[in-house]
């Protein structure tokens, strides 16, 4: 309630309306002035007006054939600089923070980079018993909850492109070595939200993994949880996944992404 009060305190009606013209705009690629006035919820000659002014600016272009409106190119500059000085590891570092610190377990951020998975941020577990790794590591698409994460958040046709060129190792007893068993555990991540190597790249080890999907909707990062099997029971990689799946909407949401409706 108070962060409610204090945000109509500073908020600027010509403001408020300026944004609710922009948002008309994004709703169809040309619009009359009748419609950016109705679903901005002004008045014809109050919506011209701002129209007018953001034209003068380059955030809104005026088709003088048709009499329509649309978004401008400035618009389209400014929200790609915004992307461009996103930097994920500093976005990502509050719910690395706070995912060591409710789980006890090592946090491990990764990236897709010319068709290898490299951690790019690592915060290891303070406990005695851990899997120590390094940011700069690559890890392997098959047998890791990061790999699994990435190829199940991807659309079927190129996740199926990247195993092609993959050999199926296997690391342990555990490891998926076939295409079909690998492409069903995908389908169950999708279902469940999160993706799971248990025990499938190191043996006495298991990890948790999501997705991250950047602006265009891409699965271009993943986040794991990881620890030995001792302290990872099933329950508890239940509890885990469901943290990290949250933690990744809501940073692929600082990313850009906006989930369909």
């Amino acid at each position: 309630m108070v962060r409610r009060a204090e945000e109509a305190k500073y908020s600027l009606e010509s403001i408020d309306r300026m944004i609710a013209v922009l948002n008309a705009l994004e709703g169809a690629h040309d619009q009359s002035l009748e419609q950016v006035a109705r679903s901005a919820g002004l008045s014809e000659s109050t919506a011209l007006r701002y129209l007018m002014s953001l034209s003068k600016h380059d955030f809104v272009e005026r088709n003088a054939r048709t009499g329509t409106f649309r978004l401008g190119l400035r618009l389209f500059r400014l929200g790609t600089l915004a992307v461009e000085r996103r930097d994920i590891v500093n976005i990502a570092r509050p719910a690395m923070d706070q995912l060591l610190k409710t789980f006890g377990e090592s946090v491990n951020l990764a990236t897709r980079q010319q068709g290898t998975i490299v951690l790019i941020s690592v915060l290891d577990s303070p406990n005695p018993v851990r899997k120590g790794s390094r940011v700069g590591e690559t890890d392997v698409w098959h047998a890791t909850s990061l790999g699994k994460a990435l190829l199940a958040a991807m659309p079927p046709t190129e996740a199926e492109a990247i195993l092609a060129g993959v050999t199926l190792t296997g690391f342990t007893p555990n490891t998926m070595t076939t295409t079909e068993t690998l492409l069903r555990d995908l389908q169950a991540v999708r279902t469940r939200g999160y993706s799971v190597d248990d025990e499938e790249a190191v043996e006495g080890l298991r990890c948790v993994g999501t997705a991250i999907r950047d602006h265009d909707g891409n699965a271009t990062y993943a986040m794991s949880v990881s620890g030995p099997k001792s302290r990872m029971s099933y329950s508890r990689i239940q509890e885990i996944g469901h943290a990290l799946a949250e933690s990744a909407a809501e940073l692929s949401n600082h990313l850009g992404h906006r989930h369909a409706a």
